[in-house]
């Protein structure tokens, strides 16, 4: 009854990868995206601009604790979209919002609860009241915590979290057991 899902990085394997703010710690066999000319990056680009490239290139598109950091999230979430090929799937971890990871770093902008990302998501209450736009990503699944171990806490928290989110957040049971991370697997 109470599972703690991982989120399989092997989803990602034979697939034409764009790594955006992959920074100097790239995604091997992935086109690199960074705002800053560092070693591994393969173009340099502002994320809050247009993304230099053609509608549907890749396969997937990968952000490791990134988003959180973009002034024009609907924006790049858009220009996502855009860049991906049908059937390809958006991968971002960001950092939970009741972690001390989400506060600790001056230039986060946002922070990420399980249904932040709802708005960009067909037939999610806030995608179908409240969206930007008419570009949606047509699935959504969403793990708490996906590099570390199962135990049975774990298991309990995040199916309670994954089941009924706002009602966790929004109650004691998000400080009792924090999460770390969030990680989103959007398909286009």
């Amino acid at each position: 009854m109470f599972t703690h899902k991982k989120f399989n990085p092997q989803t990602m394997s034979g697939k034409k990868i764009l790594d955006i703010g992959c920074g100097n710690a790239k995604l091997k066999g992935a086109v690199g995206l960074d705002s800053r000319n560092l070693p591994g990056v393969d173009v340099v680009s502002d994320l809050n601009q247009r993304l230099p490239f053609d509608n549907d290139s890749f396969d997937v598109v990968y952000a490791n604790q990134v988003l959180e950091h973009v002034q024009e999230l609907i924006g790049l979430l858009h220009e996502i979209h855009r860049v991906l090929r049908p059937g390809g799937f958006l991968v971002a971890h960001t950092p939970y919002f009741r972690s001390s990871w989400a506060h600790i770093d001056p230039t986060h902008v946002r922070h990420f609860t399980i249904s932040t990302l709802d708005y960009f998501v067909k037939g999610t209450y806030c995608n179908n009241e409240y969206k930007f736009g008419d570009v949606a990503f047509s699935r959504q699944e969403v793990f708490l915590d996906t590099d570390y171990r199962w135990s049975p806490a774990r298991a309990f928290f995040s199916t309670l979290a994954l089941r009924w989110p706002f009602r966790f957040e929004n109650s004691t049971l998000s400080f009792i057991y924090p999460f770390e991370q969030i990680t989103f697997v959007l398909t286009k």
